[in-house]
């Protein structure tokens, strides 16, 4: 399905209603509008079907960020932002008539949920910071690699995380890396359900002058004020847990819930699914006030 917004069509698939029947009355339930990471690389297909599973408890609506996925891009790379996204997922709650979403960001969707939270605190019941950062810490994350998978993966990782994009660096680090994201083996259909966009792809996660480098929220997260779910995962070397805690010592003016997750990865939705699912919902029955 698409939405136009400022004359662009933006993809966005749902789970779950809106209005459930129940007995004689339909109940309203929450709106989750849920973020996709490595824009560029990946899109909304990344949450399916794991997210599915919060929809009997709140209606589930997966964004393909501008540039990313089935979503139209914008005519200059340049122009992307995470202060853009965060505008993006604004216009396209009050284009659907969403009043005070809860917004939730995996990985790179984590840093468009955070810009989203400094500036729209007051629209928003909440937000969930999944397994994200607010300021890259290349050498946190090359440690981390090192300790998972040894020398080959702190290689792969530097050679990625430092230089330029090149074949045989991405090559790499797919097969020393990318495994030890989880500690749940990924479904290996996963990659070829999205969508790469190269422009976006670059304009993101190229060293020293992508999004991803350049980036500092650190500060503004004091601007926070609805409440906050950070859910990390202990074992996560992309964005390790040094990185939620940092983002945790930043929100002074929030009410915030750390979710750690011993054994888990990067996503801790797949290595405990139940466990990191039910502290979602318990998340957003807490703050939700229904209209």
């Amino acid at each position: 399905m698409f939405v136009e917004l400022k004359g662009r069509r933006i993809f966005f698939d749902v789970d779950g209603e809106k209005l459930a029947p129940d007995g004689p009355v339909l109940r309203e339930k929450p709106t989750l509008i849920a973020i996709h990471g490595a824009p560029g690389i990946s899109d909304h297909a990344a949450m399916k079907p794991w997210f599915k599973d919060l929809r009997d408890h709140m209606q589930v609506i997966y964004l393909d960020l501008p540039g990313a996925g089935r979503s139209d891009g914008l005519p200059d790379p340049s122009d992307y932002s995470l202060e853009h996204w965060a505008d993006d997922v604004a216009d396209f709650s009050r284009a659907l008539g969403i009043e005070k979403p809860f917004v939730l960001g995996i990985s790179g969707g984590g840093f468009v949920a955070q810009a989203y939270a400094i500036k729209y605190s007051d629209a928003t019941s909440g937000v969930v910071f999944a397994g994200t950062q607010a300021k890259m810490n290349t050498e946190r994350s090359i440690a981390v690699f090192k300790r998972l998978g040894g020398a080959p993966a702190e290689e792969a990782a530097r050679a990625l995380l430092t230089t330029d994009l090149t074949p045989d660096a991405v090559q790499a680090f797919n097969q020393h890396c990318m495994p030890l994201y989880s500690q749940t083996p990924q479904d290996p259909n996963a990659a070829a359900r999205m969508i790469y966009r190269e422009e976006l792809a670059r304009a993101f996660h190229q060293p020293d002058t992508g999004i991803w480098y350049t980036m500092d929220l650190l500060t503004d997260l004091a601007r926070v004020t609805c409440p906050v779910l950070v859910l990390a995962g202990e074992e996560d070397p992309i964005t390790p847990i040094e990185d939620s805690e940092d983002i945790v010592a930043a929100l002074t003016s929030a009410d915030v819930q750390f979710a750690r997750m011993a054994g888990c990865g990067h996503a801790t939705w797949r290595d405990k699914q139940q466990e990191s699912f039910g502290i979602i919902k318990e998340f957003v029955a807490r703050n939700w006030t229904s209209a």
